[in-house]
């Protein structure tokens, strides 16, 4: 008996646990979503019209909600018509709902300006005001869900990349120039002369700097004497000739010495003195040849040296290695430079390169090559359009990889040559570009 009386009693107790559990895990549901499901079941959508803070009227419909705590409340859903977005040369309508929420709270709310929910009410943070939240058309809130943060419109582009439009790659750059160099000293000593200023043009190979050569001068005289002498040894065979004589004349006391030993008129050893005179005096003449090489090769010598002191004072004499226009002189007149320091900067008018990131579904391959167009703006609402194509497609994908929206992204550039006007450039560096690609499909 006693036994069965227990099993009744936790039998009980179990049911009252779940029971608890039950109605816990209900409450924290409804304060979760932020409303209660009989007011979201009941709750009615009726037109209306609010004065806003600037005294104007918003149409629109209202519906009652009932907030934590047991508050009432109520969301406006105003129609404010459709906004223009700018994305770079094309624009797209979008129709904009602004959502209200206004508590009925006194003195709060309408008469109150924007309210304040009560501490986790809606998901937002204790405190936060209430003002109204911009949602893009074609977005819609949950019906009885307020969202957790203020709703914004994506915004546009802000890495130079323009949508695509008609199959069109576009992209906002700005012009480079292809040759753009620093003039450094190649050789240390002290500036004599700069024969050119900021702004001023120069031709290819146009004297514009000259360094201190004194000293490259004196060094190349020396080379110059040495290169002179070793050439008058080197045309000098007269030791040759004599060599040759000497063997002539060694080699006839030879035979007459040898006659005489035969008649026994000359002893053996006279024989064999002249003899070993004559071997000495064919040698002679292998050891004057090799000497008259020695001299020859000294003749390259020193006209290696010559052309080392010639390449010193070509150093010290800076010439534009392009026709351009000076941008910026670094150094004055008279300053001591080291070789490497920079002294002016010369960049050139002719050609300019357009870089810029593109992103593509397809091969870039399309790309190589590709027919483009780059529109210079120019100032007074005009522009220049100039032809052009692809010189240059990145062998490898930008970023990480693949996108999101499957796309990647490529550097490119595109090369355009310089308009003149009156005899003068009319595109300089660094100018605003707009590039279009049309890609080879």
């Amino acid at each position: 008996m006693t036994q069965k009386v227990l099993i009744a009693f936790s039998a009980m107790l179990m049911a009252a646990s779940i029971g608890g559990y039950w109605w816990q895990s209900k409450s924290i549901a409804l304060r979760s979503g932020g409303f209660s499901q009989d007011s979201s079941a009941s709750r009615s959508d009726t037109p209306a019209t609010v004065r806003n803070a600037g005294g104007s009227d918003e149409k629109g419909t209202e519906s009652d909600v009932v907030l934590l705590g047991g508050e009432q409340g109520r969301i406006k859903q105003i129609d404010v018509g459709s906004g223009q977005i700018d994305a770079g040369l094309g624009q797209s309508e979008s129709s904009v709902v602004q959502t209200k929420l206004i508590s009925q709270r006194e003195g709060v709310g309408a008469q109150g300006g924007a309210g304040v929910l009560p501490p986790g009410g809606s998901g937002l943070p204790a405190g936060v005001p209430l003002t109204d939240v911009s949602i893009p058309g074609g977005l819609a809130l949950p019906g009885s869900q307020l969202p957790g943060g203020a709703l914004q419109n994506l915004p546009l582009p802000s890495d130079g990349v323009l949508p695509s439009k008609d199959g069109v790659l576009r992209y906002k750059a700005i012009l480079s120039f292809v040759n753009d160099i620093k003039v450094v000293a190649q050789a240390d000593g002290i500036l004599l002369d700069i024969l050119v200023d900021e702004g001023t043009m120069v031709s290819k190979d146009t004297v514009m700097i000259q360094i201190d050569n004194r000293l490259a001068n004196a060094e190349k005289e020396i080379a110059t004497r040495e290169l002179e002498s070793a050439r008058l040894k080197a045309e000098d065979d007269s030791q040759i000739k004599f060599s040759e004589a000497s063997f002539d004349v060694s080699s006839s006391v030879f035979k007459r010495s040898q006659a005489l030993y035969e008649k026994i008129a000359e002893s053996l050893d006279d024989l064999e003195k002249k003899r070993l005179e004559k071997i000495k005096a064919g040698f002679q003449i292998d050891v004057s040849k090799r000497e008259q090489k020695i001299n020859e090769a000294a003749v390259g010598v020193n006209e290696a040296k010559l052309n080392a002191s010639l390449v010193q004072l070509e150093l010290r004499t800076i010439k534009a290695p392009f026709s351009g226009v000076v941008a910026s002189v670094q150094k004055e007149r008279f300053d001591w430079v080291k070789a490497g320091e920079e002294i002016l900067r010369l960049v050139s008018l002719e050609k300019f390169r357009v870089k810029g990131t593109v992103r593509l579904m397809e091969s870039p391959n399309l790309l190589e090559g590709a027919r483009a167009k780059v529109i210079v703006p120019i100032g007074a609402g005009k522009v220049e359009e100039i032809q052009g194509v692809v010189g240059y497609v990145s062998p490898e994908s930008q970023g990480t990889g693949a996108r999101n929206d499957g796309t990647h992204e490529y550097a490119v550039w595109v090369e355009i040559p310089n308009k003149q006007v009156a005899g003068k450039y009319l595109f300089r560096g660094a100018m605003d570009a707009v590039v279009e690609i049309y890609p080879n499909r």
